[in-house]
């Protein structure tokens, strides 16, 4: 069924990286989101900065090339896992997908893209970015199993919780164990368990943030399709609720760097720049325009991740200088 008549119907992209490829495959480039960066961003960025956290709290300061050698095999990594990601919330969301504007030309939504055919698609992509795997200590692949049934189980989330945000932030967050398991260290045991568990909470709330201002595009859609989120949970109060949650998001920073010892280069410019570009994005943004909240949606990961990274790699050089 078109919940949507009066809008145009779906044709295949005439420009960009869709534009290049056989007609076939647009659809499963889709799914995957390779024409929509933002998203990526929210995936690799808490992977950098678990490396640079992980950098600077090693015992033995690693070497720029070792860190690079990471980030450059953690890229096609997290390409595969948001696509698997993406695909699986396509999957199972189709039915709200077509009552809602934004998501009505999503591949399985507009039937271009079976739901067995998604479901293999998800395995696929699942096997090809298993081989990664091999690339990390062992102890990381209960990291990346953890960060998958993280990304599996939001997806279900928005029928039962108002909180699907948070549930997100979880998987996501897991990055920053993954990096620190990554340099041979335990996350969960040790003296900077406290720090570690403290910048993870930060990506949490980080995440909580964000993704429940990029929600309020579908606010009308959503509450018509019976889609749960905390957009619509808080749709009034919305700037309240991001102000109160970014503040919280600071001071975890802040603890962070107090339990792993950082210097002041980590609190003027991760803690200092993420509060500031935080205060700005949530005073900025427009919650009543979609356009705002997408274009805010990608801007921040540009803003807010580089003020994260800044004081990380400030520490890291410092350390390296020792």
């Amino acid at each position: 069924m078109d919940f949507f008549p009066h809008l145009p119907p779906y044709s295949n992209p005439k420009s960009g990286l869709l534009a290049k490829i056989p007609s076939s495959f647009i659809p499963y480039a889709q799914l995957m989101r390779l024409d929509r960066p933002a998203g990526l961003y929210a995936f690799y960025l808490p992977y950098l900065i678990g490396i640079m956290y992980a950098a600077c709290i090693a015992t033995i300061t690693p070497r720029p090339q070792t860190l690079l050698g990471l980030a450059l095999a953690l890229l096609p990594f997290n390409i595969i896992l948001r696509g698997a990601a993406c695909t699986w919330n396509d999957n199972v969301d189709q039915r709200f997908d077509r009552r809602v504007e934004r998501c009505r030309h999503r591949p399985i939504a507009r039937g271009a893209v079976s739901t067995m055919q998604a479901n293999i698609f998800t395995l696929i992509q699942l096997a090809l970015g298993y081989p990664f795997t091999a690339l990390f200590p062992r102890t990381c692949l209960l990291h990346v199993l953890v960060s998958v049934v993280g990304f599996f189980v939001y997806a279900l989330m928005k029928r039962v919780t108002y909180y699907p945000q948070v549930v997100l932030g979880f998987p996501f967050a897991w990055a920053i164990f993954f990096c620190v398991a990554a340099m041979g260290m335990d996350p969960f045991h040790g003296e900077n368990v406290t720090s570690t568990y403290a910048l993870f909470s930060a990506n949490v709330l980080w995440t909580v943030t964000y993704d429940t201002i990029y929600a309020h595009q579908d606010v009308a859609d959503d509450e018509r399709a019976g889609v749960k989120g905390m957009a619509l949970r808080f749709k009034n109060n919305t700037k309240i609720l991001a102000s109160i949650v970014s503040f919280g998001q600071v001071a975890l920073l802040a603890l962070c760097g107090l339990c792993a010892g950082f210097s002041n280069t980590y609190f003027i410019g991760t803690v200092g720049g993420v509060a500031i570009s935080m205060a700005y994005y949530i005073y900025d943004v427009d919650l009543m325009r979609p356009e705002s909240c997408a274009a805010w949606f990608h801007d921040q990961f540009l803003i807010v991740g580089a003020s994260f990274l800044a004081g990380l790699m400030g520490e890291y050089f410092i350390r390296l200088m020792v």
